[in-house]
């Protein structure tokens, strides 16, 4: 039987060895107050890589250079397959500029201090098992 499933593309957006996280905003009906990569869901009439430059400047103000694709994650039983892309900033601003009804805070870290963290959307958790992000390291 066939299913719908959603479609996230996110951004691992490098900058000297580190990537941006973001939290999720309380009031987020999924996973609030997780960690996340920046990005969303794709919607009809555009490309992965228009739904994430979109993506990543509605949530933090940031233009991006698009690098290459990192792969795909997909963890059973869930509707959701995150497509993910390495990226750089386009130009020298790092100040984001969050909306505050999804995120609360953004973060600058490392491969193995993110692991430290705790508190991932389950898709990160899963990436970062998997060990996509290591070429940051």
């Amino acid at each position: 039987m066939e299913s719908q499933f959603w479609i996230g593309v996110h951004g691992v957006i490098a900058d000297r060895g580190r990537l941006l996280v973001l939290r999720r905003a309380p009031g987020m009906l999924y996973q609030p107050g997780h960690w996340d990569l920046p990005g969303g869901h794709l919607t009809l009439g555009e490309s992965l890589e228009e739904c994430l430059e979109r993506e990543v400047n509605e949530e933090t103000g940031l233009q991006i250079e698009i690098e290459r694709a990192l792969g795909s994650y997909k963890a059973p039983p869930d509707p959701y397959v995150q497509v993910l892309f390495g990226c750089r900033p386009a130009d020298a601003r790092r100040e984001l500029l969050l909306m505050s009804s999804e995120h609360v805070e953004g973060r600058w870290v490392t491969v193995d201090e993110l692991a430290r963290m705790g508190e991932m959307i389950p898709y990160l958790e899963g990436v970062l098992r998997r060990g996509m992000l290591d070429y940051l390291k």
